[in-house]
C-alpha cells in the first residue's frame, strides 16, 4: 500500500500528538497520509519488512456483523495475485476499529507524479496502461471489484506501477452508516452516481479515467466543483483532449454512460498488446449478467444440428476443432474435468458465478440443471465415482469442498468445512479402494476426505508457509502420493495415507505454482506443474527432482493442466495460457511441442481438461469467453 488520494508525502513524517505508536501487532514508525478512509501509517513486520498500516474510521466499533463483513471483505482482497499489486498481508479489528496491512511500496502515486513532472506519454503511457489494466485483471479474478480505482492508487513504484487499496471500499460500502458515496466521485461511473451496484463494467470505467488522467494531465470529466464532475460525468462526452490517437478509441469505449456497452479487461488488454481492433461488446443484457450464471438447465434429448458437430470419426486432423464452440450457460469459466452420465462423455465445468455446469461433450448440449450451493468462484473441480455413482467434486472461494451426483445434480454430502478462506485445488484418488479427495487452500493446508462418508482423514498436512494453489494424487513406488504446488513456487509430495512427507522442492517455479497433474512417462509416473513463469516442468515423484528441460512457450502463467495419451502410445500434457490465448500440447517423453498452439480463444483460458469421443482423444478448453472449444488429439499428427 502507498499513498492514495488526499494528504500524503512520498516519503513518511515522524509520528505527532495523537498518533498512536501501535496498532494491533504493528509498532508504527511514521505517517504516511490520511484520506477520506482514514490515516497510513508505516510499520514493520517482526522479520523487518516495511509495511502500510492503514487505520479505518470507526464506523463498525458496535456493529459485530459490520466487522465480520470487514474481515471476509480483506480476505478476499488478500488472495488477489500479486502482480503489480500491492498484498493484502493482514487485517483485523483493534479498539473498535479496523484495519489493514499490506506491502508497502515506496514511490509517488500517478496522481503526485503527473501534477509533478506532467502527463505520461509514449511506451511509458502504454506500459502504464497494460500493466495496471493486468492489475485490474488480478483483482477480479480473485472475486474483487476495486471500487476506488484512481490515479492516487497507482503507485509508481521501483519496479513499475503498483495498484493499491483494493476491496477497501467494498468494505466501507457494508459498515458506513453515512448516505455519501463510496468511492471518488472524478473517477466513479454513472451507475454507481445513480445509486447503482458496483462490478467489473465499473472498474473499467474508473481505469480509462485514469489513464486519461496519466496521459493528459486533466480529469476526462473536468470541472470546478463536485456538483460539475457529477453532472459532466452523467451528461457529457469526456475531454479526450492530449490523449494519443490509437488510445482514443479504447477509452472513448470504457467511459460509456452504460456499462453493457464497456469492453471487458479481457479486451482491452487483447486490444492493447495484440493490437487488434476492439470489437463490439457483447449484447447489454448478456453484460448485465455477467457475473452470474442462467437459471435453468435443459436436460438433453438428442443431438441439435445447431450445436455444429462436425465430425468424430477418423480423419480429423491433429488440433482442428471437433465442433463449433460451445456458448455455456457460465460466462467465465474457471475448471474443467470429464465424466460420463448416462453412458454419454460428458464435460463438468466450475464457473465464477459459483456453479456447475453438466454439458454433452459432443454437442455442447447442456445436461440436466445446473448445480448451486457454493457462494461465488468455483477454482478447481474434479470427477470420480462414489457408491457406483459418477461424481464431482467441487472446491471455491466460499471454503467448501463439495461433492455432487453428477446424475442427479443433487449433493452427496453435506459440505465438507474445515479450511480457514478459499479452497483453491481438488483432486482425487483412491486409498486402500475407497474413493477419497484432497483440497488445497488460502489457509496453507491440505486435506484429506473420504467419499464414501464425507468425513476428513486424518490430520490437515502442513508444510506450505503460503497458499496452496495446484493439487494432484498419483503412484509413487506402489503408494499414493499427494502433489501439492504453492504460491512461493514450492511443490510439495506427500503420502496421502499419513501425510508424511515423501519430498520437497522448494524454487520449483519462478512464480506460484498455478496447476498440477500427473502424467506417465514410461513405466512410471511423474508430478507436472505449470508456473506463473509460463513454464510446464517435470518432477519425479519419488524424489521432487527435476525430468528434463522445462516446456516454454506460454507468454502468461500456465494456468490450465491435463496429462493423457495419444493415439500412437506417446504421454502428452496440454497447457493453456491464462492471457497467450494458445493451448498446447507437449510430448512428455522429448519435452517437445506437439505442432503449433490451438488458436481461437479470445481472452483468459482459465482451464483445460483431456477426454474421449467416440473411441478418439480430444482436449478441451474454455475460460472468460464463456466458450468450451473441443480440440481434436487423433491423427493425422503433425510431422515429428
Amino acid at each position: 500500500m502507498g499513498p492514495g488520494e488526499g494528504n500524503f508525502t512520498s516519503e513518511p513524517r515522524p509520528l505527532a500528538e495523537g498518533d498512536p505508536d501501535r496498532i494491533a501487532d504493528y509498532p508504527l514508525t511514521g505517517v504516511l497520509g490520511s484520506d477520506g478512509q482514514g490515516v497510513v501509517y508505516l510499520s514493520r513486520t517482526p522479520q523487518g519488512r516495511p509495511v502500510a498500516v492503514k487505520t479505518l474510521h470507526a464506523r463498525m466499533a458496535e456493529d459485530d456483523q459490520a466487522q465480520a463483513r470487514f474481515l471476509r471483505e480483506t480476505e478476499i482482497a488478500g488472495r488477489v495475485a500479486a502482480f503489480c499489486t500491492a498484498r493484502v498481508l493482514d487485517a483485523g479489528i483493534a479498539g473498535g476499529r479496523p484495519y489493514l496491512v499490506s506491502e508497502y511500496v515506496q514511490g509517488p502515486s500517478l496522481e503526485q507524479l503527473v501534477a509533478r513532472d506532467g502527463p505520461r506519454a509514449g511506451g511509458g503511457l502504454d506500459r502504464l496502461a497494460i500493466t495496471t489494466l493486468m492489475a485490474l485483471q488480478a483483482i477480479h479474478r480473485a472475486g474483487v471489484v476495486h471500487r476506488d480505482f484512481k490515479p492516487g492508487n497507482v503507485i509508481m513504484g521501483q519496479e513499475g506501477p503498483v495498484v493499491i487499496d483494493f476491496g477497501i471500499a467494498r468494505a466501507l460500502e457494508h459498515s458506513t452508516t453515512a448516505s455519501g458515496l463510496v468511492g471518488t466521485p472524478a473517477y466513479m461511473s454513472p451507475e454507481l452516481l445513480d445509486g447503482g451496484a458496483a462490478g467489473v463494467a465499473s472498474d473499467v470505467f474508473a481505469w480509462a479515467a485514469t489513464i486519461v488522467y496519466a496521459a493528459s494531465g486533466h480529469r476526462a470529466f473536468p470541472g470546478s466543483t463536485p456538483g460539475a464532475i457529477l453532472n459532466a460525468i452523467m451528461t457529457h462526452e469526456p475531454d479526450l483532449t492530449g490523449v494519443p490517437g490509437h488510445l482514443s478509441p479504447l477509452l472513448t469505449s470504457c467511459l460509456a454512460k452504460d456499462p453493457a456497452a464497456r469492453p471487458t479487461a479481457a479486451d482491452l488488454l487483447t486490444a492493447l498488446t495484440h493490437e487488434r481492433p476492439l470489437t463490439t461488446p457483447r449484447a447489454p443484457v448478456a453484460r448485465r449478467r455477467v457475473m452470474r450464471v442462467l437459471a435453468a438447465g435443459v436436460l438433453i434429448a438428442a443431438v441439435p444440428a445447431a450445436y455444429g458437430l462436425f465430425s468424430a470419426t477418423p480423419g480429423l486432423p491433429f488440433g482442428s476443432l471437433v465442433r463449433h464452440p460451445a456458448k455455456g450457460r457460465q460466462k467465465w469459466v474457471l475448471s474443467l474435468a470429464m465424466s460420463q452420465v448416462h453412458g454419454r462423455p460428458v464435460i463438468v465445468s466450475g464457473g465464477y458465478g459459483g456453479a456447475i455446469a453438466v454439458t454433452d461433450l459432443a454437442t455442447g448440449a447442456p445436461v440436466g440443471a445446473l448445480l448451486k450451493g457454493h457462494r461465488g468462484p468455483i477454482w478447481s473441480v474434479a470427477t470420480t465415482v462414489v457408491r457406483g455413482i459418477p461424481a464431482a467434486v467441487s472446491g471455491g472461494l466460499d471454503g467448501t469442498v463439495r461433492v455432487w451426483d453428477l446424475a442427479t445434480g443433487t449433493p452427496i454430502h453435506e459440505p465438507l468445512s474445515g479450511h480457514r478462506g478459499s479452497v483453491e485445488s481438488v483432486a482425487v484418488g483412491r486409498l486402500d479402494g475407497r474413493p477419497v479427495a484432497v483440497s488445497g487452500g488460502q489457509d496453507h493446508t491440505v486435506r484429506r476426505w473420504d467419499l464414501t462418508g464425507g468425513a476428513p482423514i486424518g490430520e490437515p498436512i502442513e508444510g506450505h508457509p503460503t497458499w496452496v494453489l495446484a493439487l494432484a494424487v498419483g503412484q509413487s513406488g506402489g503408494r499414493p502420493v499427494v502433489a501439492s504446488g504453492g504460491y512461493d513456487g514450492r511443490i510439495l509430495i506427500s503420502d496421502l495415507a499419513t501425510g508424511a512427507r515423501v519430498a520437497e522442492r522448494a524454487g520449483a517455479h519462478s512464480g506460484p505454482v498455478e496447476s498440477m497433474t500427473v502424467g506417465r512417462l514410461g513405466d512410471r509416473q511423474v508430478a507436472i506443474s505449470g508456473g506463473g513463469d509460463g513454464s510446464v516442468r517435470v518432477w519425479e515423484l519419488t524424489t521432487g527432482a527435476a525430468v528434463g528441460k522445462p516446456f516454454t512457450g506460454h507468454r502468461s502463467w500456465a494456468l490450465g493442466l491435463a496429462a493423457g495419451e495419444l493415439d500412437d502410445g506417446r504421454a502428452v500434457v496440454l497447457s493453456g495460457g491464462y492471457r497467450d490465448e494458445t493451448v498446447r500440447v507437449w510430448d512428455l517423453a522429448p519435452g517437445a511441442p506437439i505442432g503449433g498452439p490451438f488458436l481461437g480463444h479470445r481472452g483468459l483460458i482459465e482451464a483445460v481438461t483431456v477426454g474421449e469421443l467416440d473411441d478418439r482423444r480430444v482436449a478441451v478448453s474454455a475460460g472468460d469467453d464463456g466458450m468450451v472449444r473441443v480440440w481434436s488429439l487423433g491423427p493425422p499428427y503433425p510431422p515429428r
